[in-house]
């Protein structure tokens, strides 16, 4: 016996700034037909793929799922073409993920949950917390830090903190090295990946982080191009404030506060810097929605570079529960990197 398909369309803007309510009200239109498998075509287009565009998106194929439907997103235009590509999320929203005559419905209905799952979770590896390359304090400043203070001299100024932040050895112009990452999922459908990739730096601000290989189910990530980390922009996409010393794994950082100039998912980040290094150990967002992901770092010497050693991040958002450890090993510094390397390819 057929099933009977309900199918609805909406054509949206990808920087909509409505684009949950639409979504929302397009998916509750839907579901209000009592009878039929809902799936439902958008037709997405603008210059980019915002992540509260694809959040909305999500939530809305979390709800259509419950009744065995699916979300199909048609790119009018290249840039979103692309986007859905690299991030794999077009075979999150497609009619279906996995052709139904390769698999029964529950294994279909699974496959689905863990592309999304496992899409949503891996946007958040490898995003670097500004890998800055900055001198190795000599021996007196690690005791120094090592021991206990109650009052530093340190600007409190955000731009001045993040000054000090973005200052690097003028004789780095480029690394690159190894990164391997341990990715678990602690909400169903609770998989695990071990990812290994290659982690480029070129002055002044080039990063990106091309992983060997990714599962099928996240297709598309293994170019990731990094930029959210780099403070420099900060000033320009959010208001910054400069909210005290907070106490971290037994020493004071200082706290800034930044919120979107214009307004996104995010209600406010949580970035913490040491003082004594001047490298920035934590980032924490909270979103509207109640969701939040913490991102901490630490740092070791290489040949005389303060380089990133160890990213652990904690993913709790509504539409996936995670955790990851990624790890930075084989170091070279100063090498020649072709620019081709930071260059996204529209295919």
């Amino acid at each position: 016996m057929n099933d009977i398909q309900l199918h609805d369309a909406l054509r949206l803007h990808a920087d909509d700034q409505d684009a949950r309510s639409k979504v929302a009200a397009a998916v509750d239109s839907l579901l209000a037909k009592k009878k039929g498998t809902p799936r439902l075509t958008v037709v997405l287009d603008g210059e980019r793929l915002p992540a509260e565009t694809v959040a909305a998106l999500v939530t809305g194929l979390r709800r259509v799922r419950e009744r065995g439907g699916a979300i199909a997103v048609a790119p009018a235009t290249p840039e979103v073409r692309d986007a859905l590509a690299v991030t794999g999320l077009d075979r999150v929203f497609a009619f279906p993920l996995i052709p139904d005559e390769q698999t029964g419905p529950r294994t279909n209905l699974l496959r689905r949950m863990m592309a999304a799952s496992f899409a949503a979770a891996l946007a958040f590896v490898g995003l670097t917390i500004y890998a800055q390359a900055d001198p190795a304090p000599s021996p007196a400043a690690t005791v120094a830090s090592a021991a206990p203070a109650t009052t530093f001299e340190h600007p409190v100024e955000p731009l001045a903190i993040l000054g000090r932040v973005e200052e690097r050895n003028p004789s780095l112009s480029s690394y690159q090295g190894r990164l391997h990452v341990d990715l678990r999922l602690t909400s169903f459908p609770f998989i695990s990946q071990h990812l290994d990739g290659t982690t480029y730096y070129k002055r002044p601000s080039n990063y990106e982080v091309v992983f060997d290989r990714v599962p099928a189910l996240a297709k598309g990530f293994d170019k990731m191009f990094t930029d959210v980390g780099d403070p420099s922009s900060w000033d320009k996409r959010f208001a910054m404030t400069y909210e005290g010393e907070r106490d971290y794994q037994g020493r004071k950082d200082l706290e800034l506060r930044l919120v979107q100039r214009v307004r996104g998912m995010i209600d406010h980040e949580t970035v913490l810097v040491n003082p004594s290094t001047w490298v920035i150990d934590s980032i924490r967002y909270d979103y509207y929605n109640g969701g939040h992901i913490t991102m901490t770092q630490t740092f070791r010497d290489v040949g005389g570079y303060w380089m990133l050693a160890e990213q652990r991040a904690e993913i709790a958002i509504p539409y996936a529960r995670a955790v990851a450890h990624g790890s930075y090993t084989d170091y070279k510094t100063n090498v020649a990197i072709d620019d081709a390397v930071f260059t996204k390819k529209n295919k």
